[in-house]
């Protein structure tokens, strides 16, 4: 975020800057964000953001600009070629984004963002599994096999703790 007033210089203006780590979870379809393009405004803006998805736990919010996609500069790309690049690595992908404020006080102040002149930038993480899963890592079916193979091998003397 900025942290000048808007009458301030423009080489005065700081902002914060997230770099939001999305993972795509098991039990849920997809990141959970609409990305926005709007003709009067350039730039690629989230939508939507669905309560509980990968994109809420990566601190992805509702009118975020988006920077950058996996490292690539989005600002003069179309919305299908964002798009691409938000699919180009399957199962995760890496967003710069800005909030609404931070956005609107650099384009006045006439301040490019951009991630090679930044260094406030903090990083979220999204869980690689959905924090609100009934049905989440530990309750995977692959796992509680190992762990009632490992209960079963303990059980009859394999391990010689019992």
């Amino acid at each position: 975020m900025c942290s000048a007033a808007a009458a301030a210089p423009v080489a005065d203006i700081d902002y914060m800057m997230r770099l939001c780590h999305l993972k795509t979870w098991p039990d849920f379809a997809g990141y959970g964000f609409n990305l926005h393009a709007d003709r009067a405004t350039p730039g690629q803006y989230v939508g939507k953001v669905d309560d509980g998805s990968p994109a809420e736990a990566a601190g992805l919010r509702l009118h975020d600009r988006i920077v950058e996609v996996n490292g690539v500069v989005v600002d003069g790309k179309s919305h299908a070629e964002v798009v691409a690049n938000i699919k180009s690595v399957p199962g995760e992908v890496r967003l710069l984004v800005v909030d609404a404020e931070t956005d609107e006080l650099c384009r006045n102040n006439g301040v490019e963002i951009s991630s090679s002149s930044q260094r406030n930038i903090h990083t979220i993480v999204c869980p690689d599994y959905n924090p609100h899963s009934t049905t989440g890592y530990l309750l995977n079916t692959s796992n509680i096999s190992v762990i009632l193979l490992i209960g079963l091998y303990c059980y009859l003397g394999g391990c010689g703790l019992c």
